[in-house]
C-alpha cells in the first residue's frame, strides 16, 4: 500500500490510549497484514499480536512508565542469523504502524530488551525481541510526541555523495519528496540517523550518519518512507542502493 507524504507527516507517537478492545475487523486487518509479513520475511523476522493485555500497560509502566491504556501491541522477534534482520524489522513495523493509522489508530515504538516471560508470547530457540509497537484508540487528552527539527536536505549526504543535492534532483526529480518522507520518519531516541546520497554508480544509497543500538531498525523505517512516496526498491543494507522504477 503506497501513502502520501501528508499521511506519513500525520503520524506522530502515542503514549497514552483508551483502554478499548479493538473491533473484529480492525483485529482481523492487522492480523491479516501481520500474516503476510510474516510470509514475506519469514527468514528474518516474525511479528507477534497481542490484543487485550490486561497486563500490558504493566509491562511498559516498569520500563519506560509513561505509558496509559495500552492493551494491544506488537512484538519485532528477529532471527539475529539473518543479518539484515532488524532493518527488515524496521520497514515492515512501519508498514505496520501506517496499516493501523489508515485505521484511525495510534502507535507508537518501543526499543528495549525484554526478558521474554514478560511477554505475552513463546520465543522459540535463536530469536530475538527487537521491538514492541503500541497501537490503540489515542485517548483524547493523548500527547503527541513530534519529530525532530532536521529539515529534509539534511538528510542528503553532501560530504560521501559524488553528485550535489542539487545535481542529484535533477537526475531523480522526486528527491526532494524523499528527503521529506526521511524527515517525518520516526527513530530510536530522535536520534534521525539515516542519510542518502547519490554515488559515483548514479545510483541514490542510504547508510547511516551514526550507529546505535537501534539504528539498523531506523533505516528500515526510513527506507520505507522514502520508497512509499518514491516509485522504487530499496536494496537491504548499509549502503544498500534504490533502484528506481
Amino acid at each position: 500500500m503506497e501513502y502520501t507524504l501528508e499521511q506519513l507527516r500525520s503520524r506522530h507517537s502515542v503514549r497514552n490510549y483508551e483502554p478499548q478492545v479493538l473491533s473484529h475487523e480492525i483485529m482481523d486487518e492487522l492480523s491479516g497484514l501481520v500474516e503476510a509479513i510474516n510470509i514475506r520475511y519469514s527468514d528474518a523476522l516474525r511479528f507477534a499480536m497481542v490484543y487485550d493485555d490486561p497486563n500490558a500497560f504493566n509491562l511498559f509502566e516498569k520500563h519506560y512508565g509513561t505509558f496509559s491504556g495500552v492493551q494491544n501491541y506488537a512484538v519485532a522477534i528477529i532471527k539475529p542469523q539473518n543479518p539484515n534482520a532488524k532493518e527488515i524489522a524496521g520497514y515492515a513495523g512501519q508498514e505496520l504502524a501506517m496499516r493501523a493509522q489508515a485505521l484511525g489508530l495510534a502507535t507508537c515504538f518501543i526499543g528495549a530488551t525484554y526478558d521474554s516471560t514478560e511477554l505475552n508470547l513463546h520465543l522459540k530457540d535463536g530469536e530475538e525481541v527487537s521491538f514492541l509497537l503500541t497501537i490503540g484508540k489515542a485517548a483524547q487528552d493523548a500527547k503527541v510526541n513530534n519529530h525532530p527539527s532536521l529539515s529534509p536536505e539534511q538528510f542528503y549526504d553532501n560530504s560521501t555523495a559524488f553528485f550535489n543535492l542539487e545535481e542529484a534532483e535533477k537526475r531523480i526529480p522526486s528527491l526532494a519528496v524523499g528527503l521529506d518522507a526521511l524527515a517525518c520518519a520516526p527513530s530510536g531516541m530522535n536520534k534521525q540517523p539515516v542519510r542518502v546520497w547519490l554515488a559515483e554508480d548514479t545510483f541514490l544509497h542510504a547508510g547511516l550518519a551514526e550507529t546505535t543500538d537501534y539504528s539498523l531498525t531506523d533505516l528500515g523505517i526510513a527506507k520505507f518512507n522514502f520508497q512509499a512516496v518514491v516509485p522504487g526498491v530499496w536494496e537491504w543494507g548499509v549502503g544498500g542502493r534504490f533502484q528506481t522504477k
